[in-house]
């Protein structure tokens, strides 16, 4: 059996029968099923991106989301299983699957203190799910940083987020940084001076 991937962990396999391989540098020609996955996986980021206009510094949580749902769904065609049921044994449960990048709703849950009137809930983004524990990944539009939460609802008839977003950096600026500023809170008179004003004719 050979292996194309440099990892520490992989150091023991010789003991168990296993012989290590590597690629030669820059020739993934050599390995072509990682490749073709890799690419299947960057075509299907690539529209869950477009689908919902959403920035492109964003392709991990992408390729994430898209690796996560192929798993769960993706039927392969001799074994007639999901990758999933291959690792685990048992069908996998894809009640939980959410719109891409569609508008959501997070629960406050006691994170702040609340006054009697502020709102329980902040707007955020849907953007996947979390690798460590059975939570969802959203971008929170008020704090303007990445959460996990499990006390989110979602509304997935609205995933054209870029309508009601303003992006104020690069495409290829990290997400850990301050990306979106919201636009739906403009006072009528902010909305006013955006509109163009009448010239007086000069005598």
């Amino acid at each position: 059996m050979g292996v194309n991937f440099k990892m520490k962990d992989l150091k023991n396999c010789e003991k168990q029968g296993i012989k290590h391989n590597f690629s030669a540098p820059r020739t993934p020609q050599q390995n072509g099923v990682v490749e073709r996955k890799n690419r299947s996986l960057e075509e299907l980021a690539r529209t869950l991106l477009n689908a919902t206009d959403l920035p492109k510094y964003l392709w991990a949580d992408a390729v994430s989301t898209a690796c996560y749902v192929l798993n769960r769904v993706l039927i392969r065609p001799i074994l007639k299983r999901t990758p999933y049921e291959i690792f685990k044994g048992r069908n996998p449960n894809i009640s939980h699957l959410k719109v891409f990048g569609c508008k959501c709703f997070i629960l406050n849950n006691g994170k702040n203190n609340l006054g009697k009137f502020d709102p329980k809930a902040d707007e955020g983004i849907f953007l996947g799910y979390s690798l460590h524990s059975h939570a969802y990944r959203v971008y929170n539009r008020r704090t303007m940083v990445v959460e996990e939460s499990m006390h989110v609802a979602f509304d997935e008839t609205d995933h054209k987020v870029r309508e009601s977003i303003k992006i104020t950096a690069d495409d290829d600026e990290p997400v850990n940084q301050k990306i979106v500023t919201d636009q739906l809170g403009k006072s009528e008179k902010d909305n006013q001076s955006d509109e163009a004003q009448p010239i007086e004719p000069q005598d």
